[in-house]
């Protein structure tokens, strides 16, 4: 059978990574990718898309991850650290649960080289010593984390009915669609 993944290696890097969730009950597709040997060969075909950066990065970006959403996400900080360029980016990065969060020593490391700002988002229970935000982002959040809001180019990744809730809330917002880039994973809800 076929699935759809986004790539979550910048194409900088050597090897090629994928990001996705394995549920207690995972689909028979997962079970045999996570059972994979180091020797057994997987056909990826029907590589295409637009999910990608400005060919300038004169603009700030906004990127909003749900869950496995961060994959291309992943990909175009590696590649902006890795190139030594400079971009303006705020990352809200929102999961259910702390231990889902994924890739923040390159969130990090991107922090450092680049001033990414990551803005980490739990809808579920928090630990008790969690510093970033609770609950859904909103107009509200994003207006705090990014005050010139209005002049950012939006990145949005993860289940579908999460890209299509923000997309609203942007337009809502007064962001432009020609403002806002989407990409979808079918299949998480």
């Amino acid at each position: 059978t076929r699935r759809y993944f986004s790539i979550a290696s910048s194409p900088t890097e050597k090897d090629v990574k994928l990001t996705t969730k394995f549920a207690d009950e995972s689909s028979t597709y997962k079970n045999k990718l996570k059972d994979l040997n180091r020797d057994e060969v997987i056909l990826a075909g029907s590589l295409d898309g637009d999910f990608v950066l400005p060919n300038k990065l004169d603009k700030g970006l906004v990127f909003i991850a749900g869950g496995v959403g961060i994959a291309p996400f992943r990909s175009m900080i590696k590649y902006i650290i890795d190139n030594n360029l400079k971009a303006d980016i705020t990352l809200f990065y929102s999961n259910k649960d702390y231990d889902e969060i994924g890739f923040t020593d390159l969130f990090d490391e991107a922090e450092e080289k680049i001033g990414l700002k990551t803005v980490y988002v739990l809808t579920g229970k928090t630990p008790p010593n969690w510093s970033g935000r609770r609950g859904f982002i909103t107009d509200k959040m994003i207006s705090e984390e990014v005050p010139d809001h209005a002049n950012k180019i939006y990145y949005i990744s993860g289940p579908d009915p999460m890209v299509r809730s923000y997309v609203k809330l942007l337009k809502n917002m007064g962001i432009s669609p020609g403002q806002i880039k989407t990409d979808y994973f079918p299949g998480y809800e």
